[in-house]
């Protein structure tokens, strides 16, 4: 079992965003989760990936530097959700809900796997 900072915020992040995806694609035929964040297939997959890759990140040698490169990427898109929320490029849903829980989950990250590297 991990038991770095990096290793179980991986894992539990991870897991989270696996059922998240999971859940999405049962909701209900307006595509909304918890009736706040909106979704879509292609958030759906997103969620899975990127929780799948968590998951097995919690059990890599380089964990914090992987964890951090994933906390990049979430902070690279939620900078993108802000320009596009409201526009027809906005083919994941992102809105403002989903938007907050990427900028939250990008500091959690980067905050845990660059700390562990100091």
């Amino acid at each position: 079992m991990p038991s770095s900072p990096s290793r179980v915020t991986a894992l539990v992040l991870g897991g989270v965003l696996v059922i998240v995806g999971a859940l999405g694609f049962a909701a209900d035929d307006v595509h909304w989760l918890f009736g706040i964040l909106s979704v879509n297939a292609a958030q759906n997959v997103l969620h899975l990936v990127v929780g799948a890759a968590l998951v097995a990140i919690a059990f890599a040698p380089r964990a914090p530097l992987l964890v951090s490169l994933v906390g990049t990427l979430l902070l690279a898109f939620g900078i993108a959700g802000l320009f596009i929320i409201n526009t027809p490029y906005n083919v994941v849903a992102v809105n403002g809900a989903a938007n907050l829980l990427h900028f939250a989950s990008a500091a959690v990250l980067l905050a845990v796997g660059l700390g562990a590297r100091r």
